[in-house]
C-alpha cells in the first residue's frame, strides 16, 4: 500500500485493486443496488483505514465487529468502526466533494452500544480508487454542536467544527483527558412478538429506507440486538444471504422448519446411542467429551450432498443444555442416516468461531460420527461447516 499526502494534515490513501476486487466480490451478497454499493464502499473504506492505523500507529487496531456481522448493518446504515484500546472510532464514508462537514446516520450516535468517541469522515473517489481522510470530532461535540435533521435521521456537524489535522487524533486520544462521549438513553427492549412484526414489515427489499419506517427508539432497538438484526438481513435477502439459527429459542419450543426431531429422521438405535460413540472426535481446545451426556433439546437437520458422486445425506444433529453458571452446554454430531452405517470418506467438519476462525476440525475417514462438545455464554456466535467432495454447507448459531 502506498501512501500520498497533499497536506500533512490529511491521509490519502491509495486502495489497492485485489482490495477493491474483494471489497465488490462480498459486496454481491446484498439484495438491492443501494445496499450493494453501500457495503462495497464501506468495506473498502476500513479495511483501507484499518491497514493504516495498524501500519503507523497501533498494530494491535481491529474492527469492531467481526467481517459475518458488519454486512448485516450495511444492508442498512452507512459506517463501519474501529477499536483501538479502549477507543472507538466510527467511520463516515462520504462521496460528497465539497468539505461541508460531516453527516453520521442517528444509529451510529443514539444506540448506546454503537456509540464511538471519534467519529471521522472519509471521503472516498466515486471509482474507489483512493480515499481521503480529512477530518474528525467527538461524540459529545456531534451531541451538543451538530444540527439533528430528523427528515433523514443524521447529525449534520459543519466542517468549521471539525478537527483537519488527522495527526492530533492519536495526541489528542493519549495525552488529552476529555469528555469524548455524551450520556445517550438505553433503548427499550422489544417483546419477541414485536421484533418479529417489524422484521416482517421491513424486512421487504423493495422498502429503500426501512430505517424511516418505525419510531427510532423501535427501530434502535431491534437493530441493536445482533439476534434481530441478522434476522432482518436474512430476511430482506431472502435465501442469499447469512442465515443465523438462534438456540435460545429452542427453550422456549421454537424451531426452525428444517431442524426436525430425532424421531423424524434417525433410526431408534441411533437416537438410543445419540451423544455416545467410541469414534468421537474432540478438538483439543473444546470441552471434553461426555459419553453419557444428554442435552435438554436435541434437534437434527438434514445436509443433503447429493449432487456429488457416491454421496450421500448426512445428519446434523445439536443439542443443548443450560448450566448452573448460565453456560449454555452445545453438542455437535454429524453421522449417516438411512441404511448407511458409516459416513462418507469425504466428509470433513470444521467449527468455527464468530470470526470464522477453525476452533476445532475432524475428517470422516471410516468413522460411524464425528462429534464435538463444547460451552458457550448467551450472545456467542458459532459456524458448523460440513464439506463433502467440493460442496461446503455451513449452518450459523448464535447461543
Amino acid at each position: 500500500m502506498t501512501f500520498i499526502f497533499a497536506e500533512p494534515k490529511e491521509w490519502w490513501l491509495d486502495v489497492p485493486p485485489p482490495t477493491r476486487a474483494q471489497s465488490w466480490e462480498q459486496s454481491q451478497r446484498h439484495v438491492t443496488p443501494r445496499s450493494r454499493w453501500n457495503a462495497y464502499i464501506n468495506q473498502i473504506c476500513i479495511k483501507t483505514v484499518l491497514e493504516r492505523i495498524k501500519v503507523d500507529n497501533v498494530p494491535e487496531a481491529t474492527a469492531w465487529l467481526s467481517t459475518t456481522q458488519m454486512p448485516a448493518i450495511w444492508d442498512i446504515v452507512n459506517g463501519s468502526a474501529i477499536i483501538v484500546d479502549t477507543t472507538k472510532l466510527v467511520l463516515i464514508p462520504t462521496e460528497v466533494i465539497d468539505d461541508d462537514g460531516l453527516e453520521v446516520p442517528q444509529e451510529w450516535v443514539d444506540i448506546p452500544s454503537w456509540v464511538g468517541d471519534y467519529y471521522i469522515v472519509v471521503q472516498v473517489k466515486p471509482e474507489a480508487e483512493w480515499l481521503r481522510v480529512w477530518g474528525y470530532t467527538t461524540h459529545h461535540e456531534i451531541k451538543t454542536k451538530g444540527d439533528y435533521d430528523a427528515s433523514d435521521r443524521t447529525y449534520c456537524i459543519d466542517a468549521l467544527d471539525l478537527n483537519q489535522d488527522m495527526n492530533s487524533l492519536w495526541v489528542r486520544r493519549r495525552f488529552y483527558s476529555e469528555q469524548t462521549r455524551a450520556v445517550v438513553p438505553q433503548l427499550p427492549k422489544l417483546p419477541t412478538s414485536q421484533a418479529e412484526n417489524l422484521i416482517q414489515r421491513l424486512g421487504n427489499p423493495e422498502l429503500v429506507f426501512p430505517h424511516l419506517s418505525a419510531p427510532f427508539t423501535i427501530w434502535g432497538a431491534l437493530i441493536e440486538d445482533e439476534n434481530w438484526r441478522q434476522r432482518l438481513y436474512a430476511t430482506r435477502g431472502g435465501n442469499n444471504v447469512f442465515q443465523l439459527t438462534q438456540l435460545s429459542e429452542w427453550f422456549d419450543g421454537a424451531f426452525g422448519a428444517m431442524w426436525q426431531t430425532l424421531e423424524d429422521v434417525l433410526s431408534g438405535q441411533q437416537i438410543a446411542t445419540a451423544w455416545r460413540g467410541q469414534n468421537t472426535r474432540n478438538p483439543n481446545n473444546l470441552i471434553s467429551q461426555n459419553q453419557n451426556s444428554v442435552f435438554d433439546v436435541n434437534r437434527v437437520k438434514v445436509l443433503d450432498f447429493g449432487s456429488q458422486p457416491s454421496s450421500q445425506q448426512v445428519a446434523l444433529l445439536v443439542g443443548v443444555s443450560t448450566s448452573k453458571n448460565a453456560e449454555v452446554e452445545i453438542g455437535i454430531k454429524v453421522c449417516p442416516i438411512g441404511d448407511a452405517s458409516y459416513l462418507p470418506n469425504e466428509v470433513r467438519v470444521r467449527l468455527l468461531d464468530e470470526n470464522g476462525a477453525e476452533v476445532g476440525q475432524a475428517s470422516a475417514g471410516a468413522t460411524q460420527t464425528i462429534q464435538f462438545r463444547f460451552g458457550g455464554q448467551p450472545g456467542e456466535r458459532f459456524s458448523i461447516e460440513v464439506a463433502c467432495g467440493n460442496k461446503t454447507i455451513t449452518e450459523n448459531f448464535v447461543i
